[in-house]
């Protein structure tokens, strides 16, 4: 599967009296558009936690006639497989990564806090720091803004980038390397004065994400069961 973000989709106001609302990543005139260009289309819902009320995001699949690969259409902060919306996790490893003596539990508390979480497992922050931190390691991919000083500056040793990809339970001086490279590249990206400019920083940084890894952000830590849901049939 593919993936292409679709810009200027937001979130917007969560469901009033709490009631869930839908979020169309495409309007039908965009949807006529791509079965006039020969793309066969179905749409896929995804559940989108916010606060403590679940949402639905209409997303847009597309293929043309014996492709073998699909492409999804998504807003920049929907995670495939994962329930929150995209900030929520960055929020998490940024402030595990740069504060060394909070751990995960009490990372995983202060987020569960700020975005009025029932649950948010402390688990999820390791494995995604793990992941993310070698999947930093695999590129050399550098734009005009994620500068090619940032990216050395965000490349560890090569005795590093093995405890990276050593498949066991990182060690306490494995943990340390793993905060430094999501440090290297969170950080500072994420500074912000409010949580809209976080928010829109999020998303930039999801872009990047998926142009240059051809995955969505956080695809690269282990999936947890959530399904799609086919909304219509395609035509």
């Amino acid at each position: 599967m593919k993936y292409i973000i679709q810009p200027g989709i937001k979130i917007g106001t969560p469901g009033i009296k709490n009631k869930s609302k839908k979020i169309n990543v495409l309007t039908p005139k965009e949807v006529n558009e791509y079965r006039k260009k020969g793309y066969k289309c179905r749409e896929r819902a995804y559940p989108l936690i916010i606060g403590r009320i679940e949402n639905e995001v209409i997303c847009l699949e597309i293929w043309k006639k014996g492709s073998k690969e699909h492409t999804l259409i998504i807003p920049a902060f929907l995670l495939p497989h994962r329930i929150y919306p995209a900030f929520v996790y960055m929020f998490a490893i940024n402030l595990y990564s740069s504060k060394p003596k909070l751990g995960q539990r009490k990372v995983a508390e202060e987020t569960r806090k700020k975005f009025n979480l029932e649950t948010f497992a402390h688990t999820t922050i390791g494995r995604a720091m793990k992941a993310l931190a070698q999947r930093l390691t695999e590129t050399t991919a550098i734009d005009n803004e994620f500068t090619k000083k940032s990216a050395q500056e965000t490349k560890p040793s090569e005795a590093n980038t093995r405890v990276i990809q050593v498949g066991r339970f990182p060690l306490v001086q494995d943990t340390c390397t793993i905060r430094k490279i999501i440090k290297s590249f969170f950080y500072k990206r994420l500074k912000s004065r409010n949580q809209e400019e976080f928010e829109k920083k999020c998303d930039r940084i999801a872009i990047y994400w998926n142009t240059h890894f051809h995955r969505p952000l956080m695809y690269t830590a282990p999936v947890i069961g959530r399904k799609l849901t086919i909304v219509t049939q395609s035509t």
